[in-house]
């Protein structure tokens, strides 16, 4: 009996100590992973495989984070294991690497080789900023300078029907003024004047949400009537974070039937070809005449809203419109210090005050 037991007993003490030293060496290993993810994945320089005819494309527009990155990767099918995306990032440590671009995928790539491609960049695309407060035309003036087809094109897209998502609630007699979300987009050379106002209702659609379109209804506006408000709070404010205060305004002038007297109302009013050619799309320096000019879109005539967009706002100037400051202020005037602020009043007598200090500065001049 004692003959059997023996070679037993001797095989298991070496066998729990085979198990022990592996174990460790294994527990050793796990414990230096997250440094030996980060250097590989930041020393990564091979060139990834090269794409077969069946590709997956995906847009990642700008600003995007990693979640929203990865939703994206998801949604298309490059991303499978989205466990392997999460834990490169992490210990790797050049998430703000990725880059936003048009990008063409195998359908579930490697999250090792996703991460070097973003962090090499889209496929021949450049970031056109489309800024705030532009009208259509000179978006079209923009993105022909970037190479994004040609004025004729522009037009005609711009003019031809459109049905999409962001235009719901759009009056069909209007044009597409309002709905042009600013932001920068990754435009390819192969990019169309079509493709460039997809893109751009696309990210309305995506940012003007459902929840901001219920806080429409509940305002009493129609979406069409928060851009038309939004265009002209993008035009007067050139601070970001006075933009709630402006709304508030215009807002309190709405509800106490006062007229808007807004000034880009005037400018987008006398923009007619003449004009554009002597003093540009938004002239400076308006006289009384122009104060006088006959038009729908002149607030110092009409109370209420005018019949559309001045320009295409931000989504902030958006948001100013449906969550406005809670103020009782009436008027506004650009502040002394000229760095873009003003000085708001609810009286009429302070507000002359603060005019007459502003034109007594050498901001007015």
């Amino acid at each position: 009996m004692s003959r059997v037991t023996a070679p037993r007993a001797f095989a298991f003490v070496m066998l729990l100590a085979f198990s022990i030293i592996v174990g460790a060496l294994f527990f050793r290993e796990v414990l230096k992973t997250p440094e030996t993810i980060g250097e590989n994945v930041r020393s990564l320089q091979a060139a990834p495989p090269k794409l077969s005819e069946n590709v997956i494309e995906v847009e990642i527009p700008d600003g995007a984070d990693a979640a929203q990155i990865r939703k994206i990767l998801l949604r298309s099918g490059v991303l499978t294991d989205p466990s392997a995306f999460d834990t490169l990032l992490l210990f790797s440590d050049v998430t703000a690497e990725l880059k936003a671009g048009n990008y063409k995928f195998h359908a579930a790539s490697p999250a090792s080789e996703v991460i070097f491609r973003l962090r090499k960049g889209g496929i021949e695309a450049d970031l056109v900023r489309i800024p705030e407060g532009l009208r259509v035309e000179e978006i079209g003036e923009l993105l022909t300078a970037a190479g994004v087809g040609s004025i004729e094109e522009w037009d005609d897209s711009v003019n031809r029907p459109w049905r999409h998502a962001a235009l719901i609630g759009k009056p069909a007699e209007t044009s597409l003024l309002g709905y042009l979300l600013p932001a920068s987009y990754p435009f390819q050379k192969s990019t169309t004047t079509d493709d460039a106002i997809e893109a751009m209702l696309d990210a309305f659609a995506t940012q003007v949400t459902p929840e901001l379109r219920r806080k429409a209804l509940v305002s009493g506006m129609t979406m069409h009537e928060v851009l038309t408000l939004a265009s002209i709070v993008e035009r007067e404010a050139a601070l970001v974070s006075e933009q709630p205060l402006i709304a508030s305004v215009f807002l309190n002038r709405l509800d106490e039937g006062m007229r808007l007297q807004a000034d880009p109302t005037i400018q987008f009013a006398v923009s007619i070809p003449e004009s554009v050619i002597e003093f540009g799309w938004w002239k400076i320096g308006l006289t009384q005449n122009d104060l006088e000019v006959d038009s729908l879109y002149n607030s110092y005539l009409h109370t209420g809203l005018p019949p559309g967009p001045i320009a295409n706002p931000g989504i902030d100037a958006i948001i100013a419109v449906l969550e406005p400051a809670d103020t009782e202020f009436l008027f506004f005037v650009a502040d002394p210090a000229c760095d873009g602020s003003h000085r708001f009043s609810v009286t009429l007598n302070v507000h002359n005050h603060n005019a007459s200090v502003f034109n007594a500065s050498g901001c007015a001049r």
